[in-house]
């Protein structure tokens, strides 16, 4: 339990380093080297907790090449930034899952809370599903519907005027710590 959140706790951190641009920091703002940082500490996390080295190998590729790269620009804020514009709308689509969003949210929803929650849902899901099958572990299953919760409930709580800080910055440092939290127990 102790390295799961220890895991956690470092994963926060990336994560917050990963939204934030490396803090400003010049070596650490190249995206290369932050997903090497992310690299080595999950991967080293997962053999020190008992995984073989080339499952720890695989499982970490995966959270950063797949879990973690691809963009989530569109959507984090879910909607509060109103309708969008026509080069947000293809940001949108560049995605497969967009598709699948829009079968599920009459057109009269697109762009709205409901319809930027589900696309964070299959945004997350899709690869927390391969690594949690890549882990053997069902927990990680559910790391794609906690994130886009993260994201809607600080976005919210936000509205409300419950936090004065970034909506964002609050929910990446938490959707990292569910992250580690759920890659080791």
């Amino acid at each position: 339990m102790i390295l799961a959140i220890l895991t956690g706790c470092f994963e926060a951190v990336w994560r917050r380093m990963f939204g934030s641009d490396g803090w400003n920091k010049p070596i650490i703002q190249n995206r290369f080297i932050q997903h090497i940082i992310g690299f080595v500490g999950v991967s080293g996390a997962l053999w020190i907790s008992g995984y073989h080295w080339a499952q720890a190998v695989v499982v970490a590729l995966a959270l950063q090449g797949l879990y973690w790269a691809p963009g989530h620009g569109p959507a984090f804020d879910m909607s509060r930034d109103g309708l969008p514009d026509d080069e947000m709308k293809e940001r949108y689509q560049k995605y497969f899952w967009d598709k699948w969003v829009k079968f599920l949210v009459p057109a009269g929803g697109w762009y709205g809370f409901g319809y930027d929650f589900l696309w964070m849902f299959f945004r997350y899901e899709l690869p927390a599903l391969l690594v949690a099958i890549a882990l053997g572990s069902a927990y990680f299953g559910f790391a794609g519907l906690l994130v886009a919760l993260v994201y809607a409930v600080f976005w919210s709580l936000k509205d409300c005027g419950k936090i004065k800080n970034s909506a964002t910055a609050v929910a990446e440092w938490v959707a990292g710590f569910i992250t580690g939290f759920l890659l080791i127990i």
